[in-house]
């Protein structure tokens, strides 16, 4: 697999197009531990990972939310799950994933959300034969109040499967890809629309910025010279 390129995809806010749908969710949570609803400009300047970060910055007792992360993530799924039943993915996210296919990219999801919730989204959206694989979460989206595992779970696959970091990019929406990106020698690409506003992710330092997806193949062009 030394040679085989590998194209890393973050899902919700990056194909998936939900960040106003999960907006929506989080201010029920908020109103779950007695915080007024925030605008959307303000959840895209304090939404993190892990979600402790978001709750504190945004006036939750902390001690309150480690409490009772239970109820406030089965309010959270509940919510999101009805308002996202009909999302679309990004616009480009279909013809970049066929030209990927086309290139004989390897296409995967790694992910915070649910592994059996973006399988069915997958299916709905009739792309799943795009990805060879899917990297997330199998618990009830409790874990990432506290710390996330995508390093590590990125770390694992490319270990076990061979694949080189030099032949790998990774894009998405938030902090933790360019993160990631640096971590592992991997290309990181932030886009623009998703979870947190273009200043903070400009300020994670991606390798490369975009605004739409479309914009990747002259990336991969250039970089791999497809």
């Amino acid at each position: 697999m030394q040679n085989q390129k590998l194209a890393v995809f973050d899902w919700n806010g990056t194909l998936l197009a939900d960040t106003k749908q999960a907006w929506i969710a989080s201010n029920k949570c908020l109103e779950f531990y007695g915080i007024e609803p925030i605008s959307f400009k303000r959840q895209l300047e304090t939404f993190d990972f892990p979600i402790i970060h978001y709750y504190k910055r945004n006036g939750c007792s902390i001690d309150k939310v480690l409490e009772t992360k239970t109820e406030a993530n089965e309010i959270f799924q509940n919510s999101y799950d009805a308002l996202a039943a009909n999302a679309r993915t990004r616009r480009g996210a279909k013809d970049l994933l066929e030209w990927l296919h086309s290139n004989d990219v390897t296409c995967i999801i790694l992910s915070n959300y649910l592994t059996v919730k973006i399988e069915r989204h997958l299916k709905r959206l009739k792309i799943d034969h795009y990805f060879s694989y899917i990297s997330a979460n199998t618990c009830d989206g409790t874990s990432i109040l506290n710390s996330t595992s995508k390093l590590e779970r990125l770390s694992e696959f490319m270990v076990k499967r061979g694949y080189s970091y030099d032949n790998a990019f990774i894009i998405g929406d938030s902090k933790e890809e360019p993160e990631i990106g640096r971590h592992f020698g991997i290309t990181s690409i932030g886009i623009t629309g998703g979870c947190i506003n273009e200043k903070r992710l400009r300020g994670a330092k991606p390798d490369h910025l975009i605004n739409s997806l479309h914009e990747t193949k002259d990336l991969l062009k250039k970089k791999w010279n497809l």
